[in-house]
């Protein structure tokens, strides 16, 4: 049985009640009586202590415990569980040289909007030309990453002529640190699925452990015998999650060095597939329902896309990469679950999207008519 915390007012009733059973005649409910405030002094001691082991005993579970009380849930599993902290953005810059430079190390690098940079390893340059040098963001976080053809400026440690762009592998890896839902989340799922020698389970925590990872499918064999395919999501500062190529390439060396079993982990960017999306005949059609739709839609794409793979579906693991396809269906549902939606029809898409492996469904253009 469910162990019930009484309320003030209840033990107050039950301290007076006992003083009645044990002091006949002493009427601890009368307003005039000293037994009433001392009653209530006592209950107000009872309700804090009961109030205590309530806390308490929540403290033991992950899923019911405070947020300060995480960090030593996770500390306690074998192997530990720890939060995720910051990491700084870093990848590949090039240089344009018009005439000959000299880029020192720890040269500084100023994106437009005041991030700065920090040049891994400085180079010389005899006259014109071009070359790329590695970057580091100074402040850690996800205001870091960048996306290719991002221009940069040199505040310090040039000498010379050049300009600067992010590479066609952007700036990534930038991470602000592990908020709590997400952490809840990772402990619970560490419970469920413990170290079991490489399993997909095993694949999938290893990988959730990056920072910036959010999210992530598993496709065992997809690279033949003796290798699994890891296929992460990068939502907070990606749209629809897609890593840059420094993100596939971060994950993939540091699964190679820390991943479990003796599979080979072979890291890929997940292929998006825009699905168009086109509702007919919405009432009302005003722009706050059409904006709630719109938000649904997201949504619906967010929970329900999945990375397609040749992994046999599994009812307790979601994560594996398995033929897929978008369900329409799940789109009409989306519209209805908009607030103040009274009808609608799904116009496009006509069918249901089939993804082909490595395939994940995004959301295109969204139209009503």
């Amino acid at each position: 049985m469910a162990w019930q915390t009484k309320s003030l007012p209840q033990h107050v009733t039950d301290v007076q009640r006992a003083f009645n059973a044990n002091l006949p005649g002493a009427d601890a409910a009368l307003a005039r009586n000293n037994m009433k405030p001392t009653a209530k002094v006592i209950a107000g001691s009872l309700f804090e202590l009961s109030r205590f082991a309530a806390w308490a005993a929540d403290q033991r579970f992950i899923l019911t415990c405070d947020a300060d009380q995480l960090d030593r849930h996770g500390a306690e599993m074998k192997p530990p569980v720890p939060r995720k902290g910051s990491a700084a953005a870093r990848g590949p810059v090039t240089v344009n040289a018009t005439g000959a430079i000299t880029l020192a190390t720890g040269a500084l690098l100023l994106r437009s909007d005041g991030e700065t940079f920090s040049v891994d390893a400085g180079i010389v340059l005899a006259g014109t030309g071009t070359a790329t040098v590695q970057v580091t963001a100074i402040e850690p976080g996800a205001n870091g990453v960048s996306d290719a053809g991002t221009v940069l400026g040199a505040s310090s440690g040039l000498t010379g002529p050049a300009t600067f762009a992010v590479a066609a592998a952007g700036l990534g890896g930038g991470a602000d640190p592990e908020q709590d839902d997400a952490y809840k989340a990772r402990l619970l799922f560490a419970k469920a699925f413990p170290d079991h020698a490489g399993a997909p389970g095993d694949w999938l925590r290893y990988t959730l452990a990056i920072p910036g990872v959010t999210r992530a499918f598993i496709e065992p064999l997809g690279h033949g015998r003796g290798t699994v395919v890891i296929y992460p999501f990068f939502d907070l500062t990606r749209p629809n999650g897609i890593p840059l190529e420094t993100e596939r390439a971060l994950v993939e060396s540091v699964l190679r060095a820390t991943g479990p079993g003796a599979g080979l982990p072979v890291v890929r960017i997940p292929e998006a597939v825009p699905v168009n999306v086109a509702y007919s005949g919405l009432a009302p059609a005003t722009p706050e329902v059409q904006q709630a739709v719109a938000a649904e839609v997201a949504n619906t794409f967010f929970m329900n896309s999945r990375v397609a793979g040749i992994s046999t579906l599994h009812p307790s693991m979601p994560f594996l990469a398995t033929p897929a396809s978008f369900s329409r269906s799940w789109l009409w549902q989306a519209a209805a679950n908009a607030t103040g939606e009274q009808r609608h029809v799904l116009v496009t898409p006509a069918t249901d999207p089939v993804l082909s492996s490595g395939q994940t469904a995004v959301l295109g253009t969204l139209s009503f008519a």
